[in-house]
């Protein structure tokens, strides 16, 4: 029975292998004046961990809007007809990733599908509309496919710093080593294992 993989657990197992894993402490703090935008001090911002506080006193969600684009929260106070008075401290909690947002991470797992049809894999995989990892002919990938395109992706981002245990075999990025050269090891490795790739330190 196939299983289906989901680019959420895909990215969980990116992380781990990148060492980029979620910060819960995330803090930016400000002194209102006039300006009721306030950008956050930290990229990669998971926006529904985002709390916001006025004087210590947490506000409604529906009180404020989070832009991913400009990294900033607008306090607007549309529905308790609260507002803003010139020094009150606005301290805005979150949790966030230092180097990459969920969304770049899809993007590299998209882009490095392209790997499995340059070494002839026997499934042709791709993203869908709803950017979810499927393969054709309904072959979706089982769960050690989902770790090996994990481990594509992870090498393609940070070559220089992958290091992976299994119950079989183990990688270390060695510097000597071309993405290319890594890539074959690991698809070389997926093969001789008949894709019983089993994490001993990170799992999806």
């Amino acid at each position: 029975m196939s299983v289906t993989i989901t680019t959420a657990s895909i990215i969980t197992l990116i992380r781990g292998l990148i060492d980029d894993m979620l910060k819960t402490d995330g803090v930016s703090a400000f002194e209102y004046d006039s300006d009721n935008s306030f950008k956050l001090n930290s990229d990669n911002v998971v926006s529904s961990s985002i709390i916001v506080y006025q004087n210590g006193t947490a506000i409604s969600e529906d009180d404020w809007a989070y832009n991913s684009d400009t990294n900033k929260v607008t306090v607007t106070f549309v529905t308790s007809g609260e507002s803003l008075t010139k020094g009150d401290n606005i301290v805005i909690t979150f949790n966030h990733y230092e180097r990459f947002s969920d969304t770049e991470l899809t993007a590299y797992i998209k882009a490095n599908l392209v790997e499995f049809s340059r070494r002839n894999y026997k499934k042709t995989f791709y993203m869908n509309s709803s950017n979810e990892v499927v393969a054709l002919n309904d072959a979706n990938p089982t769960l050690k496919e989902g770790n090996l395109i994990a481990i594509v992706t992870a090498i393609k981002i940070d070559p220089k710093n992958i290091k992976i245990n299994t119950r079989d075999w183990s990688i270390s990025a060695e510097e000597y080593k071309s993405v290319s050269e890594q890539l074959d090891d690991v698809f070389r490795h997926f093969n001789f294992t008949l894709g019983d790739i089993d994490f001993l330190e990170k799992e999806i």
